[in-house]
């Protein structure tokens, strides 16, 4: 392995400095960034190309080193946006997450609604992890269709970490090999700020765009809060809004101004998606929370908000535990669920209890339920009906609901993986459930299991439902200052 500079590489080889930032994001210099402004580089790899390019690798001067397992960049020390991946491993460590300690009760594959397809269940891939059968772990496609829900763990009476092992599973995987877009996502997050590549002038473009609408409808005097310092609150944007469904931004924004909070967005890194949680892909994950913790300490913001997309929350404060604990200390990151009962309790708020005289059912995420009981100890499922209840409408529950609720169908991912008849299959038990409620409007607070409800579960089994995100309920029934 040798250690290179990128300008003192580029002026050995008489080849501007963009040429080799070129060369490493495309993949055809394989490179890992460390400290120091500095890249690892595999040195046959690096001849192979100097030979390609014409260029004589022999007079250049580089240092060698023996290993490459020197530390990852701090994404603090990031220069004009070049972020490299280092190398992933492919081999799968036996027994990652416990599963010695498995009884084969069978109990998880009881509880998995895609126990069965291509005839795999969750206990076959305990025992097979226990037994040593790596290389058909490691090649099965059935840990990406996956949603990563954690009932099978809720059921589970060993404690068997059947998520994480399963996570183990995908992160074995060579970036290039991941399934969909999950890692073109990563990749273009990374080289953008947000995972679908909007420009940043498209981006503020369709902010204002929104926010002059608003200000013409229901929020006189409306003026969007763009890079303002010192605001109370810096909010994040799931980047499906702007890209397909900017009316969606409105909701937050007319509750923020009834609100009268002090709030901001971003200009850049604006991005709550992290798919990088989703393949496994640690660096990129601390990458692109280094990126959001930086910004809040830029504009100077006391609180931050992740108006969910399905995980961004609970990705977010698993980075934030393990990498940023001490930036942490410094703002406090709130859910949904945090904010708006605290302007409902506090008169901050106020709605009508008679916007919707149907039946209304509530929709538990499995990130806000199950996943943050278990990692940080609160679920947040009376908050969320506590809200619903505040719209009005005869509210009746699904069963089984809250930690033991089933999962959508479309979570882990899966929304964004090639595995369609998969995906509705998976959620049939979650179809059953709201019509068993005679509910005509569901509500959730997750962007993907709302698309997944109302997009596929809907047309799949004939759901007469509305389906409705928790901040779009509470948009629609304020009673404007």
């Amino acid at each position: 392995m040798i250690v290179v500079q990128i300008g003192r590489l580029a002026e050995q080889l008489g080849v501007h400095r963009n040429t080799i930032r070129n060369w490493i994001r495309s993949g055809r210099l394989p490179a890992r960034r460390v400290p120091g402004k500095r890249y690892l580089v595999d040195e046959q790899e690096f001849i192979k190309l100097c030979h390609a390019y014409g260029l004589d690798s022999s007079a250049l001067q580089v240092r060698q080193v023996s290993s490459p397992s020197l530390p990852s960049v701090d994404p603090r020390e990031d220069e004009e946006g070049a972020v490299v991946l280092g190398w992933r491993s492919r081999t799968f460590r036996s027994l990652p997450q416990g599963v010695d300690v498995c009884v084969n009760c069978g109990s998880c594959a009881g509880a998995c609604p895609l126990a069965g397809v291509d005839g795999w269940d969750p206990r076959k891939v305990v025992r097979m992890a226990v037994l040593g059968m790596e290389r058909e772990l490691c090649e099965s496609l059935w840990p990406w269709k996956c949603t990563l829900c954690a009932l099978c763990e809720q059921v589970c009476p060993a404690g068997v970490n059947i998520t994480r092992l399963m996570m183990a599973l995908r992160q074995s995987w060579d970036r290039d090999q991941v399934p969909g877009a999950l890692h073109k996502g990563v990749v273009t997050l990374l080289e953008t700020g947000n995972n679908l590549g909007i420009p940043r002038e498209d981006f503020t473009a369709c902010c204002h765009a929104v926010a002059r609408e608003l200000a013409q409808t229901t929020c006189p005097g409306f003026r969007l809060p763009l890079d303002v310092q010192g605001a109370r609150l810096l909010v994040t944007v799931n980047s499906k809004e702007p890209f397909g469904e900017p009316w969606q931004m409105k909701h937050w924004w007319k509750i923020f101004y009834a609100a009268g909070e002090s709030w901001t967005l971003s200009s850049e890194y604006w991005d709550g998606v992290q798919w990088g949680y989703y393949t496994g892909d640690e660096d990129a994950v601390r990458v692109s929370v280094g990126r959001v913790v930086a910004t809040v300490r830029r504009l100077g913001c006391k609180a931050l908000l992740l108006p969910e997309c399905g995980h961004a929350y609970y990705a977010l404060r698993l980075a934030l535990n393990r990498w940023y604990a001490e930036e942490a200390k410094q703002f406090q990151v709130l859910t949904l669920f945090d904010l708006l009962t605290d302007y409902l309790h506090t008169g901050r708020l106020n709605v009508r209890t008679d916007r919707h005289a149907g039946v209304v059912t509530y929709h538990d995420p499995c990130h806000f339920t199950r996943k943050a009981l278990k990692t940080f100890g609160q679920a947040y499922d009376e908050q969320a009906r506590d809200i619903v209840r505040r719209c009005g409408g005869h509210f009746v529950e699904m069963v089984p609901n809250r930690e033991e609720a089933y999962c959508c169908g479309a979570g882990g991912g899966l929304s964004a993986l090639p595995f369609h008849e998969e995906r509705v299959f998976f959620g049939r038990h979650k179809a059953r459930q709201i019509q068993r409620t005679g509910a005509d409007l569901v509500v959730t607070a997750c962007h993907t299991c709302r698309d997944q409800i109302l997009k596929s579960l809907r047309k799949e089994y004939n759901l007469n439902v509305d389906v409705k995100l928790l901040w779009e309920l509470v948009a629609e029934a304020l009673v404007m200052p």
